[in-house]
């Protein structure tokens, strides 16, 4: 009798065991601990669309601008605190902002780029539309003198405070994203060895560098200059001085602003290309 119990009750514990076991197995996974995520301020760069579509950029407030260079007029914009975006978004407060500096990438290729301690000085605002724009749009249409349309979204840096003639300050458009690197990072690969060039350097880094790169570093906008032929390899030097300083004597509905470059500037700037096109990396 008891061996038949024994048999009866077998299938019984049998099931009782695989139910712990299965009952300890779904205690584990419930367990298990999800991975770590890295925070936003871990990093150096910021996709600006993406916040705009997590909501991240709705807490704005309308800011005054008395002199945009782009609107060439008093505007006002609704704007968030670009030094509050980048403390919130990127690793900025972890960064010595003597040693950083701010690149903005823009989709038409422009990259222009300022120390973040210069920055984080100033009065300097994302702004995300136009508070004078019509009811169905997000900004007022902007043209060029030649009659070309300015595509100023999604975003664009403004400042209360500071001249639009100050180079130091970068005013972008059409901006899309925002990277901290080191202030120094291409010392090696763009500055000259030789002190004749330096001036042109220091030029070519706040009026062109923005549009053009050398040795395949700075914007898109523009060509690149040095590589796989230097640019005084192939244009006349009277040429090329008179081109830096009025390319629209040069040619119909060109791209290029004037930006107001003298004579001796436009020299030093070719000085500098004519060192480079003898330091050329690929």
């Amino acid at each position: 009798m008891k061996k038949v119990l024994l048999i009866l009750l077998l299938p019984l514990i049998y099931l009782s065991c695989n139910q712990s076991e299965s009952s300890e197995n779904d205690s584990l996974q419930v367990a298990k601990p999800e991975p770590i995520l890295l925070s936003s301020t871990d990093s150096i760069s910021i996709d600006l669309l993406e916040l705009k579509e997590k909501g991240l950029l709705e807490k704005t407030k309308v800011i005054t601008v008395n002199e945009d260079p782009v609107y060439l007029k008093k505007k006002r914009f609704n704007a968030i605190s670009l030094k509050e975006i980048l403390e919130n978004y990127t690793s900025a407060k972890k960064q010595n902002p003597a040693e950083t500096k701010v690149v903005f990438e823009c989709e038409d290729g422009y990259k222009p780029e300022m120390p973040l301690e210069k920055l984080l000085s100033s009065k300097a605002y994302l702004a995300v539309s136009d508070v004078d724009a019509p009811k169905d749009k997000e900004w007022a249409l902007v043209k060029k003198s030649n009659g070309e349309e300015i595509k100023m979204e999604p975003f664009y840096v403004v400042y209360e405070g500071v001249s639009p003639t100050d180079v130091d300050y970068k005013w972008p458009y059409n901006l899309v994203k925002i990277h901290l690197a080191p202030l120094h990072e291409n010392d090696a690969a763009l500055v000259p060895k030789i002190e004749s060039a330096k001036a042109g350097y220091e030029l070519f880094k706040s009026r062109c560098q923005t549009c053009h790169s050398i040795n395949k570093i700075g914007g898109k906008m523009g060509p690149e200059l040095n590589f796989p032929k230097s640019v005084t390899e192939y244009w006349k030097t009277e040429d090329l001085k008179g081109f830096i300083q009025e390319p629209e004597s040069y040619r119909n509905e060109v791209k290029m602003p004037n930006l107001g470059i003298k004579p001796n500037e436009a020299e030093e700037i070719v000085k500098y290309l004519e060192y480079m096109s003898k330091n050329k990396i690929d």
